[in-house]
């Protein structure tokens, strides 16, 4: 137990947002989500709700945020935990980025769009998809790049956000080759063939939910042996041959050509994403932010 991540929840009860609580501490936001995800890990349950907007706390959060703000309170000064400044890229674009494409797609995409423009540079905050239309929403970000289901995009309330096509990908099951097929979509689970590992987003995840909608209303014969938030890691599990996967094609192409994957479902199984760059209307942006949203809407989309 570290009592920052007390501060930590004790600061999204008063802010009632992971941007606006993060800047109170004088921290950024994916600094603050990690203390929070360690509480959780430290206390064995959710102690937010991430399954909507605006984020709040679960029961189990308001009661232990209540008992951790007595445990704070008298603390004089805040640790100041953002050090290297000086090497900060000059006038960098703030992009909020979910986790699966920052560890997998970014890198690419940022190339693409600024070989041509080396003024512009960017400082990344990899976050959960909720936890970055937060950061958009209040200002913590100049612009997010993150997938969206077009079937069932984000009700983000009164907000003024706009975003551009950049890409197109799919989330479908994959396994390593020769161990696991799932059965007809049509057959129930009495049917369904033998029973397979599964490993799974985590609750309350944006490919969690969307993998949840492929599987409602089908009983295939899951069994959970494995969760994570990272996508990455949920392919790794995968490719070691550990269970079945629901796994976006841009992040699986390189395996799958390697013969370390291979999907494991006709289309049913499958669901449409896309990725989008988002912006807040709302708010000003630096010119070098503008810049990137404008190459961003005048280049090709990719597909997976």
């Amino acid at each position: 137990m570290d009592v920052v991540w007390l501060e930590s929840l004790v600061a999204l009860g008063e802010h009632g947002s992971f941007t606006r609580a993060a800047e109170s501490l004088h921290i950024s936001q994916p600094a603050f989500s990690r203390r929070i995800r360690a509480l959780e890990q430290w206390a064995g349950t959710d102690l937010v709700d991430r399954t909507s907007l605006p984020i709040t706390l679960t029961p189990s959060g308001r009661v232990l945020r209540a008992r951790a703000a007595d445990v704070v309170a008298g603390l004089s000064a805040l640790h100041d935990e953002m050090r290297g400044r000086q090497t900060m890229p000059a006038q960098p674009v703030r992009l909020a980025v979910s986790h699966s494409l920052a560890t997998h797609y970014f890198a690419g995409w940022w190339h693409t769009i600024t070989a041509d423009a080396p003024q512009l540079t960017c400082l990344l905050l990899a976050a959960n998809t909720l936890e970055a239309y937060d950061t958009l929403v209040h200002g913590g970000c100049d612009l997010l790049l993150g997938y969206v289901d077009p079937l069932h995009p984000l009700d983000l309330g009164d907000t003024d956000i706009e975003s551009v096509l950049v890409a197109q990908d799919r989330l479908a099951p994959y396994a390593r080759p020769g161990t696991y097929r799932l059965p007809d979509p049509d057959r129930t689970a009495a049917d369904g063939g033998p029973e397979m590992p599964y490993v799974s987003h985590g609750a309350g995840s944006f490919l969690g939910r969307v993998t949840d909608r492929i599987l409602a209303g089908r009983r295939p014969r899951l069994r959970p042996v494995a969760q994570s938030d990272l996508t990455s890691v949920l392919a790794a599990l995968v490719a070691a041959g550990v269970g079945i996967g629901w796994l976006p094609g841009l992040l699986t192409a390189e395996q799958v050509a390697a013969g370390r994957m291979a999907p494991v479902g006709d289309g049913h199984w499958t669901a449409a994403l896309e990725i989008r760059l988002s912006r807040n209307r709302r708010q000003r942006t630096s010119s070098h932010a503008a810049e990137v949203w404008e190459r961003a809407a005048a280049g090709p989309g990719t597909t997976g």
